[in-house]
């Protein structure tokens, strides 16, 4: 099966004004068609830059220095010029964001923030046609009320609607590559189970490779079929995720794994790494003991 996305020693290096300070030290990851693989780590940990990379957007910025290879498709990414990548994003790959609400214009209804994302891929497509097919994306994500949500903004919708409207907008132009960072982090438990679900059969349907982005575990077991554990901006563990939840073999996932709240409660382990140090589970996700 082809790969959708090689992402080959990968480096990302920030020019300041105490010197260059590397974030990404070597990154190797790969997708396949209609995969769901995950990337796993703490915050700060190298996830959601590597994301953006992958859309092209901070190559843009004058301070970051990317090396290493990018293909999507077996096109080189780095090859492509600004307008070339512009290109790609909204269609061929998409992204949801974190926050649901934040991640869309306040000032525009959903109504025409739909219509310009189904035009990125067909500008001819007519404000009616566009309304339809919108109203069709939102059957699929469960929102039946079209014409409300469409004529709504999104301050005046729920953080699940908003979390669903993301999806159904980021799935729209049927891309090959879906990258999805922490998406349901703003959302209850409840509604992120729901959209989560929802995700997954749309992705299923349409055979859309998934990078999800997440420190949430138990989400992560549900939903991936290949892990990458990140740490420090370096791949420490990867392989299918069954695998990787009953026999982690790295410190660092093991810890991950450990710092997982239990309903049983009792004392969080400190656990060894090969050198002899200690990750405390805790410290892992940058909280203090009790």
């Amino acid at each position: 099966m082809r790969d959708v996305l090689r992402i080959e020693d990968l480096v990302l290096k920030f020019r300041g004004y105490t010197g260059v300070t590397e974030v990404l030290h070597g990154i190797s990851l790969n997708i396949r068609a209609g995969e769901r693989v995950a990337l796993v780590g703490e915050s700060g940990s190298g996830k959601s830059v590597t994301a953006r990379i992958v859309l092209g957007q901070l190559q843009e910025l004058r301070s970051a220095q990317v090396q290493g290879g990018l293909y999507f498709e077996e096109q080189d990414l780095n090859r492509l010029s600004r307008r070339q990548w512009h290109a790609l994003r909204g269609t061929h790959m998409s992204m949801i964001f974190q926050d649901p609400t934040s991640s869309l214009n306040p000032v525009f209804t959903i109504g025409v923030q739909f219509t310009e994302v189904l035009r990125r891929r067909d500008p001819k497509l007519s404000k009616e046609a566009a309304a339809k097919r919108a109203g069709e994306l939102l059957n699929s994500v469960s929102i039946h009320d079209h014409a409300r949500v469409l004529n709504a903004y999104p301050f005046q919708l729920s953080g699940g609607m908003n979390q669903r409207v993301a999806i159904a907008m980021a799935l729209a132009n049927h891309p090959s590559l879906l990258i999805a960072d922490e998406p349901g982090t703003a959302l209850d438990v409840t509604v992120q189970a729901q959209t989560l679900h929802l995700m997954h059969d749309l992705v299923e349907r349409t055979g859309t490779a998934v990078l999800f982005i997440s420190h949430n575990l138990g989400v992560v077991r549900e939903f991936a079929d290949r892990i990458y554990v990140i740490y420090r901006g370096r791949i420490v563990e990867q392989g299918p995720t069954q695998a990787v939840f009953e026999n982690p073999r790295h410190a660092y996932t093991r810890a991950l794994m450990a710092a997982v709240p239990r309903i049983t409660g009792g004392g969080v382990p400190e656990i060894q790494d090969m050198d002899g140090a200690f990750f405390d589970p805790l410290e892992v996700h940058g909280e203090d003991r009790p």
